[in-house]
This record gives structure tokens, C-alpha cells and sequence, in this order.
């Protein structure tokens, strides 16, 4: 039977199934390592080549999941997001001293140095049948529950050793499936918490800028009455704005860590959930442990993200105030430019029809002088002198009329 399907829907099928939890024969040591930043291109090669110093079929390049059976030791490799994780898995654990012998002593040491990424996380886990005391940890800060129903138990002290590992020792799972399941949960939640706690350096690294960002946005806040000339404004409108660029820097630089950091944190909340912790007597359970050492360090992460938030909306209205007054302060000095604009064009027209009086005065006495030399010398009756004074009299409401109405016409033109 065909349909039509999704093109991503098998891959999709696939996420619920992938990086299963894998059965575990008692006693056995695993060792793993959680790479952060690491090059795929690298992984695939160096997984590549382990996998051709012992003569197994490498997975194909960019697979996400892979395990297989190297001899002395299995190989679970899985790819995150953010980290890779090498589990290596090796048969066999000493009861008196669980963690003598990991199972990443088994790894070529050349191999080992040269592994894509940096270490976020590194821990042995030793898997024993017999429900044997803790060893192998620094007594004042250890911590153990019975998980899984109480029939297996759980004890760390979530400290790195001399080896640089973290040490976790699971005792008395009954079976392979719930060892491998229990195995799974506790290094999971070793991962995540460490992932987890990457947003805390820059939490701190962040207060600083905050509390300086803080500190002018008060200072501004309190100079905002005072201000009333229009340069001043716009000076600490320009002196506000970069201090609000920098809280959206410091966003930019720690939402997605921060975000990441809070998913994370879930996860291993929900993780330890499902250990079903049953107390122990005379220790803390891995949960009343990491509440009193993760939840503080989470709190800080949860507390920088909302004082960057606040201290943006904080900027923002100071900035679209300040924004608000320069306007207005702008809008008043343009209605004073125009008023003066507006005299001064009053001013321009009277000099203008001043000006304008003056040129027909002028035109016409200089027109009216010039007809006097052209009519004075010819034959009139009577006194020749008194009629070309008539005349010339006569002339003037006409020629100034004329000379005043073609001044306007070129005017008008002009204005055009």
C-alpha cells in the first residue's frame, strides 16, 4: 500500500527511538565522556579511525547514534546539540575498589588526547551486583539513595577526582535492561547539570554590565527634570541610547545560553524523577543534594535573565521619554523659527511695496522728465510753456498707473 508521506516523517519516527538505553551485564565499568564544541567533520575521522584499529565497520559519516563491540570494551557514541557523548563500556568491576581499573583504560592514550571538543563532562561509572558500601569517595560530600524501586542504590559526590572523572557506583540492579536504564539516567543527569551550570560564568561575567547599566539609568532618570535645553536633551538622549545598547548586547550574548541552561535544568529535574529516590540514612539523596548546590547557581542564571529584561524595558521607555521631550522641544523651536520667518517676511513685504513706491515715483518722474524734452519745444497755442506743463501734468496719474501695473506684472511672474 503507497500514500503520499511526509519527507521528514521516518526521521521523525526515529527521534522516539533514538539513543536507546542499552543492557548492561553486572559487574561491569563504564566510563564517559561528554565533548562540548566538537567538530563532526573530526568526530566522524577519529571515530573512523578507532573503529579501523580494531577492525569494526565504521557508522557512516554525520550518523547521530552508534554502538558496537570493540573487544574489550562497546562504544556507545551519541551526538547532542550541543556535546557528543563516548561511552565506553567494559565488563567486569571490583567490588572493593570499583573504579581501579575504568573502562576508558582500555583506549589508545594517543587516540584519547587527540578527541574533537572540550570535556563539559567526564565520569566512571561502576556497576557492582552485590549491594556493597560507597568507596572511593570523599566522605564529607557524598550522596546516595535506593532508586528503582528500592531495589538497587545509588552514591556519588559529584566531585572530579585526580583523573579529572566525576565518580558514580550503582549497586544491585537486578537485571541488564533496568542497569542499562539507571546507567543511562545517572550520566545524563552528570551531562545536563554541567551544561547546565555553562550559564552561570556568564551570569557573573554579565553582573558588572548590569549594575553599571543600573547605575546611569538612575542618574539620567534624575537629570530628566532638569533638562530644558534642546542640545541637552539630544546629549543624553545620544548618552541613553548607548547605554540601552549595551543591555541588548548583553541580551544577544546570554538569552540562548541562558535558555539553553533553563532546558537543561529540566532535564535534570525530570531525570532524577524517574530514579524514584528513596533516602537513605545519615545522606543526602542526589536530589536534596543538587537542590541545595544546582538551584542556587540556577537561581542566579534565572535572575540575570530577568534583570536584563526588565533593565531593557527600563531603557526602552526612558528612551521613547527623552525621545517625547526632544520632540516637543524641537516642535516649539520650529514654531519660533517659523514666527520669526513669518515677521521677517512681513518686514520683506513692507520694504518690498516701500522699494516697489519708490520705482514707479522714480520710473515716472524720469519718463515724465523725458517727454518734457520731446514735447516743450514744439508750436503750442498761447504760452507754449504752460500747455507743455498741462500736458506733462496730464500725463502723470497715467504713466505712474502704467509703470505701477507693469511692476506688478513682473512681480507676479517672478512669484511664479
Amino acid at each position: 500500500m503507497t500514500f503520499p508521506t511526509h519527507p521528514q516523517r521516518e526521521a521523525l519516527a526515529g527521534e522516539l527511538h533514538a539513543r536507546p538505553a542499552i543492557p548492561i551485564e553486572l559487574p561491569a565499568r563504564l566510563s564517559r565522556l561528554a565533548m562540548a564544541s566538537p567538530d563532526r567533520e573530526a568526530e566522524d575521522a577519529h571515530l573512523a579511525a578507532l573503529c579501523a584499529r580494531h577492525g569494526v565497520v565504521p557508522p557512516r559519516p554525520g550518523a547521530s547514534w552508534f554502538l558496537a563491540d570493540f573487544g574489550a570494551f562497546r562504544l556507545r557514541f551519541e551526538r547532542h546539540t550541543e556535546f557528543t557523548g563516548w561511552n565506553f563500556l567494559a565488563p567486569g568491576a571490583d567490588p572493593e575498589h570499583p573504579f581501579a581499573r575504568p573502562a576508558i583504560a582500555h583506549l589508545p592514550p594517543d587516540w584519547l588526547a587527540k578527541l574533537p571538543g572540550q570535556a563539559i563532562a567526564a565520569t566512571h561509572i561502576s556497576l557492582v551486583d552485590a549491594k556493597v558500601e560507597a568507596c572511593g569517595f570523599i566522605t564529607d560530600s557524598i550522596a546516595g539513595a535506593a532508586v528503582a524501586d528500592q531495589v538497587a542504590m545509588v552514591f556519588t559526590d559529584f566531585r572530579l577526582h585526580p583523573d579529572g572523572f566525576t565518580r558514580i557506583l550503582l549497586t544491585g540492579a537486578p537485571n541488564p535492561i533496568l542497569a542499562g536504564r539507571l546507567a543511562q539516567l545517572l550520566w545524563e543527569i552528570e551531562t545536563y547539570r554541567a551544561m547546565a551550570l555553562l550559564a552561570l560564568p556568564v551570569a557573573r561575567g554579565v553582573g558588572p554590565v548590569l549594575s553599571d547599566a543600573s547605575a546611569q539609568f538612575a542618574r539620567i532618570s534624575a537629570q530628566l527634570p532638569a533638562l530644558h535645553e534642546l542640545s541637552t536633551e539630544r546629549a543624553t538622549l545620544e548618552e541613553l541610547t548607548e547605554v540601552a545598547g549595551e543591555i541588548e548586547r548583553a541580551s544577544a550574548d546570554t538569552s540562548e545560553r541562558f535558555s539553553a541552561s533553563a532546558a537543561y535544568h529540566r532535564l535534570v529535574l525530570r531525570r532524577l524523577s524517574e530514579l524514584g529516590e528513596v533516602p537513605l540514612h545519615g545522606i543526602p539523596t542526589l536530589s536534596r543534594f543538587l537542590d541545595r548546590r544546582l538551584e542556587p547557581a540556577m537561581a542566579t542564571v534565572s535572575a540575570t535573565g530577568a534583570r536584563i529584561s526588565a533593565l531593557s524595558l527600563r531603557g526602552a521607555r526612558l528612551v521613547e521619554l527623552l525621545r517625547a521631550r526632544v520632540a516637543v522641544a524641537q516642535e516649539e523651536q520650529a514654531e519660533k523659527q517659523l514666527a520669526t520667518l513669518a515677521a521677517t517676511g512681513r518686514a520683506q513685504l513692507r520694504l518690498q511695496q516701500t522699494v516697489e513706491g519708490l520705482s514707479v515715483a522714480g520710473i515716472t518722474y524720469y519718463l515724465l522728465t523725458v517727454i518734457g524734452y520731446l514735447i516743450k519745444p514744439l508750436p503750442f497755442w498761447g504760452q507754449v510753456g504752460t500747455t507743455a506743463e498741462i500736458i506733462i501734468a496730464a500725463l502723470v496719474p497715467v504713466i505712474a498707473a502704467v509703470v505701477w501695473l507693469n511692476l506688478r506684472k513682473r512681480r507676479l511672474e517672478s512669484d511664479h
